[in-house]
């Protein structure tokens, strides 16, 4: 196990805050759980909302490979267990969200430790700023503050021992002019657009049937994006995509970029649908955005397509699919956004959930960044690695005794 200047093992009863109430969020805080310590998990939104806008799409693996078997345990203990689907079945993102996720939040392990629709707006850490010179020793034995802003209950802080950090990344303020920088208005109307995944067959479907929309980017989400805009264009007359593509120096035509771990039929599909003839969807390769307005009459996009060369589009919704990113604004006395870097001991190339702040640790796709599609199963090494530290024991492995009965 990788040596670090200060005791990370902390006994049970402590508290355990989990921010991001995504697949791995879940999967820590059950973990956590097992082990006997009080956990508060919190999420700005509802527990899988992040991937529930991926909707009826297959998910990359059969449901033995999304699943845990401390999960299918505590579903087994709620006696949830008689109608899921096999281990070798592949199930959508919504069938994993509602036959799975949602069922172990609402267990008894942890129900009353899910708080949605609250925001972690800032830790820090009990008379510890980050440019203070403490001890790292002395700055371990301090407790985090967290400052949630609950759509219930307001804003109130609570303390923590551990946090672990499962907030991902989001293309929520992705830049979307030329190299990645703010457009003209993006700030202003920011809070008007869709950004990353939308559930445009699903619960957005009246969001963008039979109009005209913009999708911005080149990666996962907007491919995805693209591909359901052609089928919803195919059964909803009157529904267009214009699919910005945003180019660079020594590129040339439309370039798709999308993460080691990404279905690679999913790149094949979207440049089979950029060079073929569906009139419904127009990709435009430009450098990038340099405004958008709304007005009453929807949208007015100019789009930079050449170093002096413009085009005005106007459209009734915007999605925002630039380059995902990590965000790291919430930890105002923390100096965690200075991830180890390191590889974590046995766990084949995956990043270490260490970070340079005693006893945060970042688990997830916040840890791969962009580059490489975290797997649940990465997640789960993760979270159990992170838990080597938390009890002192390196071989500690719950996946691997506490099993449903029929494993």
């Amino acid at each position: 196990m990788t040596e670090v200047d200060w005791d990370p093992e902390i006994d049970t009863p402590a508290t355990v805050a989990v921010v991001g109430g995504g697949p791995i969020g879940v999967e820590a805080a059950l973990y956590a759980r097992f082990l006997g310590y009080f956990v508060m998990l919190f999420d700005s939104a509802k527990v899988g909302d992040s991937v529930l806008c991926w909707g009826d799409a297959p998910m990359p693996g059969t449901w033995g490979q999304v699943t845990s078997s401390l999960g299918l345990a505590a579903l087994e203990a709620q006696g949830s267990v008689e109608e899921l689907p096999s281990t070798e079945d592949v199930c959508t993102y919504r069938q994993y969200v509602e036959q799975y996720l949602l069922p172990i939040a609402r267990t008894d392990l942890l129900y009353e430790s899910v708080q949605i629709h609250s925001a972690v707006r800032s830790i820090s850490r009990l008379g510890c700023a980050r440019d203070t010179r403490i001890p790292i020793e002395r700055r371990a034995e301090q407790e985090f503050r967290l400052l949630i802003e609950s759509r219930k209950r307001g804003e109130y802080s609570q303390l923590a021992d551990i946090v672990l950090d499962c907030t991902g990344v989001s293309s929520a303020h992705g830049g979307m002019a030329t190299g990645t920088g703010i457009s003209i208005g993006q700030r202003q109307f920011g809070d008007q657009y869709s950004t990353g995944k939308v559930d445009g067959l699903g619960k957005s479907r009246d969001v963008y049937s039979g109009k005209h929309s913009l999708l911005f980017g080149s990666n996962w989400p907007a491919c995805a994006n693209a591909l359901e805009f052609a089928r919803l264009a195919s059964e909803t007359s009157g529904t267009r995509l214009t699919w910005v593509i945003p180019k660079q120096i020594g590129g040339s035509g439309l370039n798709l970029s999308l993460p080691d771990g990404a279905p690679a039929e999913l790149l094949e599909q979207a440049y089979t649908l950029c060079g073929g003839d569906n009139v419904a969807i127009v990709p435009i390769a430009a450098w990038g955005i340099e405004s958008l307005t709304r007005g009453e009459s929807g949208w007015n996009v100019k789009l930079q397509v050449g170093e002096e060369e413009t085009l005005d589009i106007a459209c009734d919704e915007v999605i925002n699919c630039a380059p995902c990113g990590a965000d790291w604004s919430f930890l105002d006395g923390l100096s965690a956004n200075s991830i180890s870097g390191e590889v974590a001991a046995g766990s084949e190339g995956l990043p270490s959930p260490l970070t340079s702040e005693p006893h945060y640790y970042v688990l997830g796709q916040k840890g791969f960044g962009a580059q490489r599609i975290c797997s649940i199963a990465d997640g789960l090494s993760q979270i159990q690695t992170a838990f080597g530290f938390i009890g002192g024991r390196s071989d500690l492995n719950l996946y691997e005794t506490v099993k449903p009965c029929g494993q």
